[in-house]
């Protein structure tokens, strides 16, 4: 397995103190997105980020960034990322700052490589889960984590437990969680059933017409009552 790790990205920051309705949309009305930084020494700041910036450090994938908060560089993991309500933009982001010493607990993206063996034989590659929870050391943390399945055959398993992790990561998923396995692709056939239905309704109490073969089953019609005799 090979755990992909690009540039950290550096975030522009700056200060703010006016946190109230009108000044956040003030603030998205210049294009900038709200966030906030908590976590260890430092207490919680708010700052205002360029939309853009923001938008591509949350869209990398990446974990782990760095603020510069005013000409001061600051390690952060991204915590938490609020859209609106269309899922289209950003609203606000939550950074929280990290010890490089002490692990931390984050979700690792996997990304499956390869065309497994069982595939030839009419297999397909079913994904159960796409990502596994991680204990590692902050400037550490992966963005992804290469995942080869050509060894699958038909109806083969991959356990979280089979994952071979790089140094200085710890699974926190079960062992025995299904990654992803090759299954066979099952051919539905429809049968269409033919009865007597299909060749018209069958009309009960119809009087045949001369020379014409009653209906099985058909009730015989009624015999012509003759008009009582006058006395």
């Amino acid at each position: 397995m090979v755990a992909v790790k690009s540039q950290r990205i550096v975030l522009k920051a700056q200060p703010r103190t006016a946190t109230g309705a009108r000044d956040t949309a003030a603030l998205r009305a210049e294009n900038k997105t709200p966030a906030v930084v908590y976590g260890l020494a430092g207490g919680n700041v708010s700052l205002a980020i360029g939309a853009p910036e923001a938008e591509k450090a949350v869209h990398s994938g990446a974990h782990l960034v760095d603020l510069d908060i005013s000409g001061k560089l600051e390690h952060v993991l991204i915590q938490d990322v609020q859209y609106n309500h269309l899922q289209t933009k950003i609203e606000h982001v939550d950074f929280m700052r990290i010890d490089p010493t002490r692990e931390v607990k984050v979700k690792v993206p996997l990304d499956f490589r390869g065309t497994p063996k069982g595939a030839k034989e009419g297999g397909i590659l079913e994904v159960q889960h796409a990502e596994i929870e991680v204990m590692v050391l902050p400037l550490n943390i992966p963005d992804s984590l290469r995942v080869n399945v050509e060894h699958l055959e038909l109806d083969g398993v991959l356990h979280a437990r089979e994952l071979q992790l790089p140094e200085g990561l710890r699974l926190i998923n079960h062992p025995e969680q299904i990654i992803c396995q090759v299954r066979a692709v099952k051919e539905v056939v429809v049968e269409v059933e033919t009865t007597a239905a299909a060749a018209g309704p069958e009309v009960i109490g119809k009087k045949p017409a001369e020379g014409e073969t009653p209906v099985a089953g058909a009730a015989a019609p009624a015999a012509d009552k003759k008009a009582p005799a006058k006395k």
